[in-house]
């Protein structure tokens, strides 16, 4: 943020803060990893509860996104493999 002073002293405050990506789509960058995300490491990167993770790549499926699951024995790996021409 700017703050000036003008010529009667009083503070006038300019918004130049870059905004930060969406949520989405910083699930997005974790989901096309070549190793994907689990829901631990989303709830990690996010302070999500697990139910909230879930429903961020349900979203992410509506928006055209092919997604698949691997069971591992760390659990449920996401991965998004196609995506939808729009974002």
């Amino acid at each position: 943020m700017t703050a000036t002073l003008s010529s009667n002293n009083t503070t006038r405050v300019s918004n130049r803060v870059s905004a930060k990506p969406a949520r989405q789509a910083q699930l997005r960058k974790l989901l096309v990893r070549k190793s994907g995300a689990s829901i631990a490491q989303i709830r990690q990167a996010f302070s999500w509860q697990p139910h909230t993770v879930r429903a961020a790549i349900s979203a992410q499926r509506k928006a055209g996104c092919k997604i698949t699951r691997t069971d591992t024995d760390k659990g449920s790996v996401y991965r998004i493999v196609e995506e939808s021409g729009e974002q």
